[in-house]
């Protein structure tokens, strides 16, 4: 009873913070949707400059033959400009520019390999797709330019093919989508941080900080309970920040105007209800830790820099994962954070999701949060605590 009196009183508080409030709902409903938004909008972007299939040569008049080969293939030609070679490093240029000798054409009647140079700046993530293009032109070119000397000598082109690799790509229909959804997940951990650290910080540094952490204390009140109702409050101020990313995410994806982005990024009501199962444990550890963090801070300030801290380890989740060899590791789902991004981009990679994998990050996650409780419950049996303040 004790436990939902402080639970409903610490709520009740927390909602009257308005403008709080206000900051926590846009900055969490409306930033992720907006990043999804963002990457697509980016995306279609790049494959509308791949589908144009433009190639830029400096000295068109040198390789009439490759022009013609690049024609043939349905690529555009377009001169390069006087500085290209600044407009690749600054980024305002996103192709790559082919650079023909100007003996270009004498070389080859001479039957000789002729150098080419191709300069770009992959550094831009917008120009890998587009130099990638240009580079297999010059291969197919290359190609087709060895099997017609071949030919012109009595050789057989197959001479040279003693392999025929037959790709075949073993990865789900979903995993290229899930490429473009990762943001989906981080985001989503993020705001699971970030939907209780106000509260939390309010309802331990920022109740001493206003001197009303000792009168509680010395109500004859068990401390636990105390603790209990205060987690719960903060608990369900994240999940409800929480869901309502998801319902923003649900909404983003209705305005993803291009077609293949809306075939590869589906997020049904399969994934939602993944993805509320998952991050709702995380929520609760997020709360309960963001209140243990905030409890050694003795004021709101200190308080919010500890915090910044959990902010940033989560941050760091997603990088993880690039530098193992094995990918969705069973020990992963162990590791709070990397559990949930690892079952999660599993799900939107299309692949099957079983109940261990969902049980054993919701089972850490609770294991966590009576261990964090039990802490913090101790933590406030301390004077040192309770009575130090700025």
């Amino acid at each position: 009873m004790t436990a939902l009196t402080v639970f409903l009183k610490e709520l009740v508080d927390a909602l009257r913070d308005r403008r709080t409030w206000i900051v926590v709902l846009v900055s969490s409903v409306v930033a992720g949707p907006a990043a999804l938004l963002l990457v697509s909008n980016f995306v279609s972007g790049v494959e509308e400059r791949a589908a144009r299939r433009e190639v830029v040569i400096d000295g068109i008049e040198h390789a009439p033959t490759l022009v013609n080969f690049l024609q043939r293939a349905g690529a555009t030609i377009v001169a390069a400009p006087a500085d290209y070679a600044a407009q690749l490093r600054s980024g305002k240029l996103q192709n790559a520019v082919i650079r023909p000798p100007a003996d270009f054409e004498r070389q080859l009647a001479r039957g000789e390999t002729v150098r080419v140079d191709v300069l770009f700046d992959d550094s831009h993530d917008k120009a890998q797709p587009i130099v990638r293009a240009t580079l297999r032109l010059l291969t197919a070119f290359n190609r087709e330019l060895g099997t017609q000397r071949l030919i012109a000598r009595g050789v057989s082109p197959q001479l040279l093919a003693a392999l025929e690799p037959d790709e075949q790509n073993l990865s789900p229909s979903g995993a290229r989508g899930a490429q473009l959804l990762f943001i989906i997940p981080w985001v989503a951990l993020l705001v699971a941080v970030a939907g209780s650290m106000s509260v939390a910080i309010d309802v331990t540094a920022g109740e001493r900080e206003r001197g009303s952490l000792e009168p509680l204390l010395g109500n004859p009140i068990d401390v636990h309970a105390l603790v209990l109702g205060k987690w719960a409050a903060v608990t369900v101020c994240s999940a409800a920040i929480v869901l309502l990313t998801i319902a923003g995410f649900i909404v983003a994806m209705q305005f993803i105007r291009n077609e293949t982005l809306s075939a590869l990024m589906q997020f049904g009501a399969r994934e939602v209800a993944l993805f509320a199962v998952m991050l709702l444990p995380f929520s609760a550890l997020m709360a309960a830790v963001n209140m243990l963090a905030a409890t050694y801070g003795r004021s709101f300030k200190e308080a919010q820099t500890y915090v910044s801290y959990i902010t940033m380890l989560v941050n760091v989740a997603p990088i993880v994962p690039l530098f193992l060899s094995a990918r969705d590791a069973v020990w992963q789902l162990a590791v709070p954070a990397l559990g949930q991004l690892t079952v999660l981009m599993r799900a939107l990679r299309g692949e099957p999701v079983h109940a261990t994998d969902v049980a054993t990050p919701a089972l850490v996650c609770l294991a966590l949060v009576a261990l964090v409780l039990a802490l913090q419950a101790r933590l406030l049996a301390r004077e040192a605590i309770v009575f130090s303040r700025s």
